[in-house]
C-alpha cells in the first residue's frame, strides 16, 4: 500500500496555496486524490477490481470487458466515500464517465506499463473515424474532461494519474490529428498517440501508487451467481 495515509478532513486539506509553477489547485480533484490515497479505499479498491479480474477472465485472459469493470469499481469507492457530489448518470454520448461535483472525469484503465496508450474515444459503427478524431480536436472548452488513468503493472504495482482538462485540451490542441491513433484491427476505439501520452504525463496534477497490489484471487463468478440465487430462496431444479 502506499505510504501516505490521508483522512479526508472537511476542507483543511484544500486551503493554502499552490507552490510556485505548480497548476492551480482543483477541489474535485483534491476530493479524488484523498480518497485514493487512504489504505482503507485502496483495500476496497483492491478487492472489487480482484473480482473484476475473475468475472472478465476466460482461458486465462481478460476479456475487453474488463475495463468497463474496473471503471464500476472506481467509481464505486468514489461514490462510498463522496457520496451526492459523484454523479454517476451520465449519458453513454458524453465524453465523461461520471461527475464529481462540477467536475467532468473520464477514467481509463490499462493493463500496460505506465505511458501505455489509452482509449480517447469509442465510435460507433456508423460514425466515421476520422470526423470522430477532428470533432474532437475542434470541440470548445466545455468538451474536455479531466483524466483519471489507471496502469496496473506486471509486478503488482497499479498507479492512479490524474490529468487536468487544461493540460487535456492542451495536447490535443498542439497536436491535432496526430493526438490520436487508430488501432489495427477490427477496433473502433481511438486511441491517444504515442507522442499524446508523452504531453500527457509530462505534468500530472497527481499521483497515486499502490504496491503489493494483487488482484488475483477474487470470487469465483459462477459460485457468485450461485449464491445470489440461493440468497432469494430460488431454485432451478
Amino acid at each position: 500500500m502506499a505510504s501516505t495515509d490521508f483522512a479526508l478532513g472537511a476542507g483543511a486539506a484544500l486551503s493554502g496555496t499552490a507552490s510556485p509553477g505548480s497548476p492551480p489547485r482543483i477541489e474535485e480533484l483534491e476530493w479524488i486524490k484523498e480518497v485514493f490515497e487512504r489504505p482503507s479505499a485502496q483495500r476496497c479498491l483492491l478487492a472489487l477490481y480482484s473480482d473484476s479480474q475473475s468475472e472478465c477472465m476466460r482461458n486465462g485472459k481478460l476479456g475487453m470487458e474488463i475495463g468497463m469493470s474496473r471503471e464500476k469499481d472506481q467509481v464505486t469507492v468514489l461514490k462510498m466515500c463522496l457520496g451526492d457530489r459523484v454523479n454517476l448518470c451520465i449519458d453513454n454520448t458524453r465524453v465523461e464517465d461520471c461527475e464529481v461535483g462540477t467536475a467532468k472525469i473520464s477514467l481509463k484503465h490499462s493493463s500496460g506499463k505506465v505511458g501505455a496508450a489509452v482509449k480517447a474515444k469509442w465510435t460507433s459503427a456508423d460514425e466515421a473515424v476520422q470526423e470522430a478524431i477532428q470533432s474532437m480536436v475542434d470541440a470548445d472548452d466545455s468538451y474536455y474532461p479531466h483524466l483519471l488513468l489507471t496502469y496496473f503493472d506486471p509486478k503488482n504495482r497499479i498507479t492512479i494519474l490524474c490529468v487536468t482538462k487544461e493540460q487535456n485540451k492542451a495536447t490535443i490542441k498542439e497536436l491535432g490529428a496526430s493526438a490520436f491513433k487508430v488501432p489495427k484491427g477490427n477496433s473502433r476505439g481511438i486511441e491517444y498517440s504515442t507522442a499524446a501520452m508523452k504531453l500527457l504525463l509530462q505534468r500530472t496534477y497527481f499521483r497515486v501508487t499502490i504496491d503489493d497490489a494483487n488482484v488475483n484471487g477474487g470470487e469465483d463468478p459462477i459460485e457468485r451467481r450461485m449464491k445470489r440465487i440461493r440468497s432469494l430462496g430460488l431454485d432451478p431444479l
